[in-house]
């Protein structure tokens, strides 16, 4: 029988909290006079998404071709109705070329991660085949800076950038590099590896704050805007483009450093909420989404005296959404439109035949 290990569900289940957190900040930052909405929101995305992408690398299997056809269909299901939804809030015909539900060529907001998953199934069994082969994806994604592509199609910009990472994952699985999580009686090594993390997070994260501490406004949105990889070289680093490749070598060393040592400490047994959120952590990501846009449309950015109260609002705000959509009701409610069955239809097919 298959067991789930706690540990990575649990991180899973932390993320995808985090996930719904920092879009909930998003139109916060800006609306008080300090500047802890903007520190808190750039704490996050240094890590959070990389650490995501990583895991999705550690799991990644070859001959998955099933699964590549699963994310797809679930993936255009959701670019519609997540796309028509919106268009219809805006008042935008639903049949309209203006409705982005019905480009599934370019995935609305959210929706990238699940894009990019499915093009990295595709592409990494051959290129895993090449020796080097993370060397050799950084140097293409450091290169790709240049490129000004900014059309959104097939998400490009953020597939290539981010794709370091998955393989990163990948080669860590490979060569079963946290395997003393997965062996209870190796505690005292956990330990041990759980304070180096420790250690190496709080020293990057009061790196992160010192250097940004003297910084204006905007120096958070231009750094935010470098570990998202939103934009190539001449937008991200327009005084000196060429510059571009070292900024961006750095944003990949920090964000990997960060993801890693968050990950070493995380605990390794069961916690009941962050178990299960991260065993339906695609239910979160994909379901989220509306609650955050609903909340935002009807909730001021700034409804709190003081920036603090707002985050810890927020933040309870961020956990109710994710009970709400981790509770078995919800669960049972969405999973025809979440966990596809494939299988059965290529049964059917066979049968018919």
């Amino acid at each position: 029988m298959f067991m789930r290990n706690h540990w990575y569900d649990n991180i899973k289940g932390v993320l995808v909290l985090f996930v719904v957190f920092g879009h909930l900040l998003t139109d916060v930052r800006g609306a008080y006079d300090d500047l802890l909405p903007n520190w808190i929101y750039l704490f996050l995305y240094t890590f959070h998404m990389p650490l995501f992408i990583m895991l999705s690398g550690y799991f990644f299997r070859e001959n998955r071709y099933l699964r590549v056809i699963q994310l797809f269909v679930v993936y255009v299901i959701w670019q519609v109705i997540l796309g028509s939804w919106f268009a219809f809030t805006e008042g935008i015909p639903l049949l309209s070329i203006d409705n982005p539900g019905l480009n599934v060529l370019k995935p609305y907001w959210a929706l990238w991660y699940l894009m990019a998953i499915i093009i990295w199934y595709v592409i990494t069994p051959y290129v895993t085949q090449l020796k080097g082969y993370v060397l050799y994806a950084l140097l293409f994604a450091l290169l790709f800076g240049f490129q000004a592509e900014s059309t959104g199609f097939f998400a490009l910009r953020k597939v290539v950038m981010f794709y370091p990472f998955f393989l990163i994952g990948n080669w860590m699985s490979a060569r079963n590099t946290l395997n003393f999580f997965e062996l209870p009686k190796r505690a005292e090594q956990r330990n041990r590896y759980r304070i180096g993390g420790a250690a190496v997070f709080t020293t990057i994260t009061l790196g992160l704050l010192a250097s940004m501490s003297f910084q204006k406004e905007d120096a958070f949105y231009h750094v935010g805007n470098l570990f998202k990889f939103r934009f190539a070289y001449e937008t991200a680093v327009p005084e000196a483009m060429w510059s571009g490749p070292f900024a961006f070598l750095i944003v990949y060393t920090v964000s990997l450093l960060m993801a890693i040592s968050f990950a070493l400490i995380i605990p390794g047994r069961e916690l009941p909420v962050f178990t299960r959120a991260g065993k339906y952590s695609l239910y979160v990501y994909l379901v989220h989404v509306f609650l955050v846009v609903g909340w935002k449309a009807f909730v001021p950015a700034a409804f709190m005296p003081t920036s603090w109260l707002q985050l810890l609002v927020l933040f309870g705000v961020a956990f109710v959404i994710v009970l709400l959509i981790i509770s078995p009701p919800a669960v049972r409610l969405l999973r025809p439109l979440v966990e596809i069955d494939v299988r059965r239809v290529q049964d059917d097919r066979a049968t018919k035949a």
